[in-house]
């Protein structure tokens, strides 16, 4: 599924803005260090950024052993789903090194968490898979949409 702008991700602009000053200003209070709140809501995030790997792949494996169509469909969702997780790490990486840039990096891999959670939903909705194919898609897109909400508490 291809991803196209929403009225929802085109607000994000402010939000950006907004989460940078905050940072900037919390970096420069610290002496350039990450406070200790948000240093745990970067290794929270990380945390559930890692347990996201073992879905990911047992969701791969399954994927293969399903019909094409929707052997198709749930690849393409796991597929955005692991870009995302991607993203995120990268991003909380750039957090927890204080580096420049990791605000919009957070934020852009928000806005990727939220494009796969879409994604995932969407295949849930309309697929005919097996069921514990939908419920393990299920999971992912609940841990997707954690991760998403740790990556946010990062990023403020």
């Amino acid at each position: 599924m291809t991803s196209t702008t929403t009225p929802s991700s085109t607000g994000r602009a402010p939000g950006r803005i907004a989460a940078a000053g905050l940072l900037a200003v919390t970096m420069m209070l610290g002496a350039c260090s990450a406070p200790d709140d948000v240093e745990r809501f970067i290794a929270d995030a990380q945390v559930q950024a890692d347990s996201l790997e073992a879905d990911i792949q047992e969701l791969s494996d399954q994927a293969s052993d399903l019909t094409t169509g929707i052997g198709e469909d749930v690849t393409h969702a796991v597929d955005s789903a692991q870009a995302a997780t991607d993203e995120a790490r990268t991003a909380l990486d750039k957090a927890a090194e204080s580096s420049d840039g990791a605000v919009v990096a957070l934020a852009d891999a928000q806005v990727a968490l939220e494009a796969a959670s879409a994604e995932l939903h969407h295949v849930i909705e309309n697929t005919e898979a097996p069921p514990e194919v939908v419920n393990a898609l299920t999971e992912l897109q609940e841990q997707i949409d954690a991760l998403r909400g740790e990556t946010e508490n990062a990023a403020e």
